[in-house]
């Protein structure tokens, strides 16, 4: 069935709900457009598209940037890496990383690394930008860091996590993360994904919420004051000041090293890379046992970083009250400008909504429980 004239694309019959859900979010007043793209059991049953990026309506074609759920886009290829037997989540950091064992931190596994556990959202002196954007410089710092907290918890990594799985990858491959994405994943497999890649055109740019409610304002003054653990590790101690929809828009920080925050993506092609993450999957990216292991609870409880409760797998976020992903059977990974990818084993699911349009607050978007709600519509919890 064809989408309303409002929007682009197409839906299945039966799948309506969802396609009613998506043009009440495009009838909001501050909505630029968004990609939509859903695929169950296999079959792809939302093709969905809204808005325009100033230079044409948005289809599936549209590229953007994801910020953190660019996460779970790095957490695929270091599953793949598993897969091959080239790494280990149950190994220490340091039988590929030996430096990283300073200071402590000999005992932490990539697990416990991958699911934000090592305690390292920020060097305790600020890094620059420079630092930053290459990697490496930042890579060598937090190895040369103690652990802020003991292993048990999660401590959400903002940036970090990214830098450190790219110096991982770096010493297992000797290529960076978004080198070994685009080899092992994304070329071969025909995906619109990348990570650190001058694009041209460049992607298109998402814009900040204007209206921001008080209490989101009050909140953010407080828990993301500077010094605070959410400021150190959205800030990386201060190296990144700008807005992030301004931020991101650098052609620096786009051809940057950042698996964590800079990852580009179509909505088609990010609900695919969760597709081929599924059992059922046609054409699997992984083992059935890499991926159980992957996606196994690895750290939860309440994030010293977040401040609510937070669960992960080695990398992928899983359900839980900061990740809100439909089902305590789903995996994937948010991000703050609204982008949001995910896969369900159990109902064979794989989604992504890629929004123009930041939420005013990243840890509550409206937007993912209306259109996750209305799945359930159609396939049940």
């Amino acid at each position: 069935m064809s989408a309303p004239d409002a929007l682009r694309g197409d839906v299945a019959a039966g799948w309506e709900p969802v396609r009613d859900a998506f043009a009440a979010i495009m009838s909001g007043p501050e909505e630029r457009g968004a990609g939509l793209h859903v695929i169950h059991r296999g079959r792809t049953v939302v093709d969905l598209y809204g808005g325009s990026d100033g230079k044409g309506p948005n289809g599936p074609d549209t590229r953007q940037v994801v910020f953190s759920a660019s996460k779970g886009i790095a957490a695929a290829c270091l599953a793949v890496l598993a897969d091959r037997g080239d790494l280990d989540f149950d190994a220490p950091v340091t039988r590929y990383w030996p430096e990283f064992g300073r200071h402590g931190k000999s005992e932490i596994t990539v697990a416990q690394l991958l699911s934000h556990q090592a305690g390292l959202i920020a060097p305790s002196r600020p890094a620059t930008l420079a630092d930053v954007l290459d990697g490496r410089p930042l890579a060598d710092a937090l190895a040369d860091e103690r652990p802020r907290w003991p292993l048990g918890r999660p401590g959400y990594h903002a940036v970090t996590w990214g830098t450190l799985a790219d110096e991982l990858v770096r010493r297992i491959t000797g290529a960076r993360l978004g080198e070994v994405l685009a080899e092992l994943v994304c070329r071969p497999r025909d995906l619109a994904i990348s990570i650190g890649t001058h694009l041209d055109p460049p992607p298109s740019p998402v814009y900040a919420a204007t209206r921001v409610p008080l209490l989101v304002r009050l909140t953010t003054a407080v828990f993301a004051r500077p010094g605070t653990p959410l400021w150190q590790a959205l800030t990386v101690h201060g190296a990144l000041t700008e807005p992030a929809d301004l931020w991101v828009r650098r052609p620096e920080t786009l051809a940057g090293q950042l698996p964590a925050a800079n990852g580009v993506a179509t909505a088609r092609s990010l609900a695919q890379l969760y597709a081929m993450l599924l059992p059922e999957a046609e054409d699997p990216l992984i083992s059935d046992r890499t991926q159980r292991a992957a996606v196994r609870l690895r750290a939860a409880g309440r994030d010293r970083v977040l401040g609510l409760p937070s669960a992960f797998g080695c990398g992928f976020a899983l359900h839980s009250r900061a990740w809100r992903l439909g089902s305590p059977t789903a995996f994937g990974h948010p991000g703050i400008g609204g982008a949001l990818g995910l896969g369900d084993p159990r109902r064979g699911l794989a989604l992504a909504f890629l929004p123009r349009t930041m939420p005013a607050d990243a840890l509550s978007d409206a937007r993912h429980r209306i259109l996750l709600d209305a799945v359930t519509t159609v396939i049940g919890p």
